[in-house]
């Protein structure tokens, strides 16, 4: 794929969240044993526990990586109500998240109705971030004002996939 279409398929994914951009840094997510393809859909039980993110980069530079989902409360609603699922910060090149230090802690996807998009964001750090203010709510998170104030530039590395609202089947009376 050219990188011109590699950014239009990548701004449709990210909506305006974030400017298209090209990732730098490998990331590899895995959900037990499955190794995440962006833009599959997976069920919420494949989500549920933390899953283990591979980042590549040189070990002597840091990451954050953040978990959104931009769809929340409703992927119907035009106007971007960010909730932010994880979030973790100091995670050395080359390495796995469970080396970073943990902000938010992991809040598995759970759509309350249609399907959201879930986008892992990687920003190389300029510097250690230990003196982060404690977020009021995971709710009204900005992906772009939290990169903006901690310092973080653009993103370098995505993985994302989709999730929709489980349906309970009838049963028959």
């Amino acid at each position: 794929m050219s990188s011109s279409a590699y950014l239009d398929a990548l701004r449709d994914v990210l909506g305006g969240v974030v400017e298209p951009f090209v990732p730098m840094i490998t990331m590899t997510v895995y959900y037990g044993t499955n190794k995440l393809t962006n833009g599959r859909e997976l069920n919420v039980s494949m989500v549920k526990a933390t899953p283990r993110v591979l980042i590549g980069g040189n070990p002597d530079e840091l990451y954050t990586l953040v978990m959104i989902d931009p769809d929340a409360p409703n992927p119907n609603e035009p106007e971007l109500k960010e909730l932010v699922s994880w979030i973790v910060t100091n995670i050395p090149g080359g390495k796995s998240c469970a080396e970073g230090t943990e902000f938010v802690s992991y809040e598995g996807p759970n759509p309350h109705i249609g399907i959201h998009r879930y986008m892992l964001i990687l920003y190389k750090q300029r510097a250690s971030l230990n003196d982060i203010e404690t977020l009021e709510s995971r709710v009204h998170f900005r992906v772009r004002a939290f990169a903006r104030e901690h310092n973080l530039g653009n993103p370098v590395g995505i993985a994302y996939y989709n999730v929709r609202r489980l349906t309970k089947k009838k049963t028959k009376a």
